[in-house]
């Protein structure tokens, strides 16, 4: 179910980023709805994939090297190797193009950078709470807060920005949740069967009523803002993660969990393509001609990331590169 979940997820991040070059509005209340829940969704899953059991150091730097392979590896190709080497950005100039990238990691792939930071974090707490010792727990959460402390003051001194601190920190509560959710989920999984379509009516009601009255995408980032995000963030998730479990037969015979399966290159490359049609943004989507060039975009971004995944993915040091798998035997 969770393959289809992240495969809905990776469809809304295409969609949003294709009304962000196709149309003047960037899709009004469609990307505030979409911005929500999109990136909460995808840390929430990740923060649950990365809760395991972490038994002595040797483990430890195995999964820390396995973060870098998968999430710093492919981050650093797309900036250095295409943006600037490639496609000439800085007019290829190595250093500046470095300076740049580590103040402002969403130029780049930043959600692989947060994923890259917030999985080494969860790796020590799965290392300390594996250990069993006495108060673990106690032990595991105080460890958590510290690193992220480390961070924050260290964005303090040299500003939120740098190595995208900003990001890590306001997406570590979705992430944090989601490992906490996967290592207490024996304790409430029977609650949440239970009682999953009124949970998710109470979650709809109160993302509609933020999602609705609040542009939580332009908004400044001040504390009732971060708090409505955040709201809206984990009770739009909710609903989402309802229409995945409800529907997934439906969503089964359509093979989306295949596209759950291969979100991480599926966001990569079509962020290369989908503002093709940025030449005809000159309306809005809620008019003829905006919404015409919204769907000859997502058509045309479609397309080639399908065409460009399957050439990057069979060329095996441009897989391990850019996608940072390797081919299995």
């Amino acid at each position: 179910m969770l393959d289809i979940y992240k495969g809905l997820l990776i469809i809304l991040v295409v969609i949003r980023h294709v009304l962000q070059y196709s149309v003047t509005d960037e899709g009004g209340i469609l990307t505030n709805i979409i911005w929500a829940i999109q990136m909460p969704g995808f840390m929430l899953v990740s923060g649950y994939f990365s809760a395991r059991n972490v038994e002595n150091t040797h483990e430890l730097s195995k999964r820390i090297v396995g973060s870098m392979q998968h999430y710093a590896l492919p981050f650093l190709s797309w900036w250095f190797l295409v943006s600037v080497l490639l496609l000439g950005g800085f007019d290829r100039n190595v250093l500046t193009a470095a300076n740049h990238i580590a103040f402002h990691v969403d130029s780049g792939m930043w959600f692989l950078w947060v994923v890259f930071i917030l999985s080494i974090i969860a790796n020590i707490c799965n290392y300390i709470s594996s250990r069993n010792t006495a108060y673990y727990a106690v032990k595991t959460v105080v460890a958590a807060l510290v690193m992220l402390g480390m961070l924050g003051i260290l964005g303090i001194l040299v500003g939120i920005r740098f190595i995208g601190i900003k990001f890590i920190l306001y997406y570590s509560v979705f992430y944090g949740s989601g490992w906490l959710i996967r290592k207490t989920q024996d304790t409430w999984k029977r609650f949440i069967d239970k009682y999953s379509s009124l949970i998710a009516f109470v979650a709809i009601v109160c993302f509609s009523a933020i999602a609705f009255n609040y542009d939580l995408y332009h908004c400044e980032d001040n504390l009732i803002s971060i708090a409505l995000r955040c709201i809206a963030g984990f009770s739009g998730n909710v609903v989402l993660l309802w229409i995945a479990n409800k529907y997934k037969d439906n969503f089964e015979r359509v093979r989306l969990d295949n596209i759950g399966l291969c979100t991480l290159e599926i966001y990569t490359t079509h962020m290369y393509v989908n503002g093709l049609m940025s030449a005809g943004n000159t309306s809005g989507f809620f008019t003829a001609t905006g919404f015409a060039n919204f769907i000859v975009s997502l058509i045309l971004t479609i397309t080639f990331t399908v065409i460009l995944t399957t050439i990057i993915k069979s060329i095996p040091f441009t897989n391990f590169l850019l996608y940072g798998k390797m081919k299995r035997n």
